[in-house]
């Protein structure tokens, strides 16, 4: 999952999960770089006139800065990266 990314897909084709092989995909992109979690549902309403499959796609975001008793800033990270 190394080149995985997370994205908003502009439609909902098809959906692969492998978990043994590590493999998530949604319309044949992968995503899942940094994602703390994922789930899917569907419902069926009316009588099967339809029915709604939803995705959703999650990702914590932390910036951290820190400061000197002076107010200067002296570090700041992005996910725990600098920046």
């Amino acid at each position: 999952m190394a080149d995985n990314k997370i994205f908003t897909p502009h439609e909902l084709k098809t959906i692969e999960v492998d978990v043994e092989k590590k493999i998530f995909r949604v319309n044949g992109e992968d995503f899942g770089k940094n994602c703390t979690g994922f789930s899917i549902g569907c419902e069926v309403g009316n009588r099967d006139e339809w029915f709604r499959v939803l995705m959703r796609i999650s990702q914590d975001t932390i910036f951290d800065s820190k400061y000197d008793f002076d107010g200067k800033k002296t570090s700041e990270k992005l996910n725990g990266k600098p920046v």
